[in-house]
């Protein structure tokens, strides 16, 4: 029994850290993908910056986030049917990341940034 649960804890622990990969990935893609900053010296200089979103790019950044979510859930699904058959502490970093991917999932979509 004890194999095959600290072999569990490596599954959940595995996911975790793909889990934080991904969304670290995605912020990369979203500093991509975002509008350039407009400041007073591109104004000065006449300096031309993007003011819309990269469209592809902002499908890709979705389709991380999604992904987060999902193995931030898989692996609290798995820590909590774990933490039910032996006694064990909730990770927090678990919820924290599902909320994390959850939130930048609702408000990516439901504000949608202008697509010109």
């Amino acid at each position: 029994m004890r194999k095959s649960s600290d072999l569990f804890h490596l599954v959940i622990s595995g996911l975790t850290i793909v889990g934080w990969g991904t969304l670290f990935w995605s912020l990369l893609i979203f500093h991509q993908a975002r509008p350039e900053m407009s400041t007073i010296l591109t104004r000065m200089y006449q300096i031309e910056v993007r003011q819309h979103w990269l469209s592809i790019v902002y499908d890709k950044l979705i389709v991380m986030l999604v992904c987060c979510a999902v193995i931030s859930f898989v692996s609290l699904f798995l820590n909590w049917y774990r933490r039910k058959t032996i006694d064990h502490k909730p990770w927090l970093s678990h919820i924290l990341l599902l909320m994390v991917s959850g939130v930048a999932i609702l408000v990516l979509t439901i504000w949608k940034p202008l697509m010109i």
